[in-house]
């Protein structure tokens, strides 16, 4: 989510760090949650005009068949499927840069 972030934010993932409160990033996650950006919105957003293109269409489906639906159109839907999520923990922001360190550079809490 950090780089995802740091993305639509236009920073540097040491420079979001430098300016993000933990809080304020825990907002973010929440937000994502409920209205998401990026690469996978925009597959969906794809997806939905080729599908009802197709359906338009209609003369490339097989007689009888399913109608198209924007998952077919969609190249990165089959990804394995993530664990649920716990619930929300109060990290420091110190608890927050060493588990950003873990996360993306590899290196272990102290």
């Amino acid at each position: 989510m950090l780089f995802r972030l740091a993305l639509a934010m236009g920073r540097t993932i040491q420079e979001l760090r430098a300016v993000l409160s933990y809080a304020e990033f825990q907002e973010w996650c929440w937000y994502y949650q409920i209205e998401p950006w990026g690469e996978d919105r925009a597959d969906l957003r794809a997806g939905i005009v080729a599908s009802t293109i197709a359906n338009y269409a209609g003369k490339v489906r097989a007689e009888g068949a399913d109608p198209a639906i924007p998952a077919d159109f969609m190249p990165y839907l089959d990804r394995p499927e993530q664990a649920p999520q716990a619930e929300a923990q109060t990290l420091s922001d110190d608890e927050l840069a060493a588990w950003a360190d873990a996360a993306i550079f590899g290196i272990p809490p102290e």
